[in-house]
């Protein structure tokens, strides 16, 4: 089987990384796959064996993007090249993302010219990114292909039921496909930590994003006044950067035991820190597959901080014990100087959130909204933007009692060997390089016996409306 793999680039990352196990998996499951991986900027690592550079492909917005039949006739002149022949199917990772319009448009041209084609969705652009969104609207009514030898490969349940209720009705088929989690033998400490290491370290192994929710770190490092806790990459996008900074001197300011961007500041591997951590923590509100709720598992340390449902819900299916993780952490709303502006704000918000997607704000948004955030007058400290979440950091500092009603809702704590033992062997067993190999070219297969059929468009708007429900405001997110 000739498989032409298609990302906008290699560079280190998510999406990277999957396709860099998926080509390990093949190996590990024993199929025999031929394939080449095409992106736009040249692959910096040395796992992909054979990749293939095709210009107009990487990330560019839409007054640079090139025309979408010429970026269509480039990957099939580099796919032939690579393969010795057209590939039986495309694997396209992220090609509504927004990233690249020409990639949008040239998959529809691919659709259209009757190429079988897995369309592998890591994040959306209707999923808090309307300038993405933005940079679609000339191509979005030819995004989402759909046909019998058009599938879709959703990462979690969430999307999986979105992208069905979106092709509802058509030929196309929507498969569950979980990232592949490499068995790992647990980090091992040297006899001496490392310079700048800090003891009893709960450690957050995320680059400094806004959705990673990095006040909330603070919030616990005022909780936890006899721990540490640092996340370990500081931001690469310029736009993370004044926050990123507001954290540290904020934080810095009222003394509480967090670093921010602990890698920068250690001689020492990512590994290393993560073995001389007590744990790994977690305070993020948005993730694509949630990879970082299995590894620490495998690493052979707990995992404590923010659960995240919509995204664990397939973990805990597979006897993944989360039941440590907190779903909420509450603050009571009077704590705020101005609580009675809450509402407004979320008003306000709502009303640029869908402005900025062309989107009529639909009626009762903001109670519904409201309502998810604020229950019994309490509100969820993730849902807040940076400028409240300080607000409540600093009457923390000054309260015992929140700190001890923070500590009863967090537990943030090193768990027993056993369960650490006991979620690592459920990881391995059903997140497996092998797993995954067999189950991604079941899919192929599936695909590939498919009756060519009829090419259609639907209606992107479905999908938005799924991501765009009030009840999942998180002004981290829209602000």
């Amino acid at each position: 089987m000739k498989v032409a793999i298609v990302h906008y680039h290699l560079q280190p990352g998510g999406v990277t990384r999957v396709i860099e196990n998926t080509l390990r998996s093949w190996a590990e499951s024993g199929n025999d796959i031929d394939a080449v991986t095409l992106a736009g900027r040249p692959y910096p690592g040395s796992e992909i064996k054979r990749v293939g550079l095709v210009e107009g492909l990487d990330y560019c917005d839409t007054a640079e993007a090139i025309d979408a039949k010429v970026l269509a006739e480039r990957l099939v002149t580099a796919a032939k090249q690579t393969l010795g022949g057209m590939p039986d199917l495309w694997h396209v990772h992220n090609h509504s993302l927004g990233k690249n319009p020409a990639l949008t448009g040239a998959i529809a041209c691919l659709a259209e010219e009757g190429h079988p084609i897995l369309l592998h969705p890591h994040d959306f652009a209707e999923d808090g990114r309307p300038e993405n969104f933005k940079s679609l609207r000339e191509v979005y009514d030819r995004t989402y292909p759909v046909a019998p030898r058009i599938h879709y490969a959703a990462l979690n349940k969430r999307d999986h039921t979105f992208l069905e209720k979106l092709v509802s009705g058509t030929e196309s088929q929507v498969h569950l496909l979980a990232n592949a989690i490499p068995e790992n033998q647990a980090f091992q400490a040297e006899d001496t930590c490392p310079k700048g290491i800090p003891s009893d370290l709960y450690l957050y192994p995320v680059r400094a994003v806004r959705r990673k929710n990095l006040g909330e770190m603070s919030l616990l490092a005022a909780a936890y006044p006899d721990r540490y806790f640092a996340n370990s990459l500081e931001p690469t996008n310029p736009a993370f950067r004044p926050q990123f900074e507001r954290w540290k001197s904020f934080s810095r300011e009222l003394q509480l035991p967090v670093t921010f961007g602990l890698g920068h500041q250690v001689d020492c591997s990512f590994h290393i820190m993560v073995a001389f951590s007590e744990a790994i923590v977690t305070t993020s509100v948005a993730e694509g597959f949630g990879l970082g709720f299995l590894e620490p598992w495998v690493f052979g340390k707990s995992l404590c901080g923010r659960n995240l449902p919509e995204i664990t819900g397939d973990f805990t299916d597979h006897q993944i014990d989360l039941t440590n993780l907190y779903e909420r952490l509450e603050v009571d709303l009077a704590l705020l100087s101005q609580p009675s502006e809450l509402r407004p704000r979320i008003a306000s918000v709502l009303s640029k959130f869908f402005l900025d997607y062309g989107v009529e704000e639909p009626a009762g948004s903001l109670q519904i909204a409201y309502d998810s955030l604020v229950r019994n007058n309490r509100v969820d400290f993730g849902r807040l933007d940076e400028g409240l979440q300080e607000e409540l950091i600093l009457a923390a500092t000054c309260s015992g009692e929140i700190r001890k009603s923070i500590r009863s809702q967090a537990k943030i704590e090193r768990l027993d060997s056993s369960l650490i033992e006991k979620n690592a062997g459920s990881v391995c067993k059903r997140f497996s390089l092998s797993t995954y190999g067999t189950k991604l070219a079941g899919i192929y297969q599936d695909l590939l016996k498919a009756t060519p059929g009829k090419i259609e468009f639907v209606d992107g708007a479905n999908l938005l409306g799924e991501f765009l429900s009030p009840s999942r405001l998180n002004l981290l997110r829209t602000t």
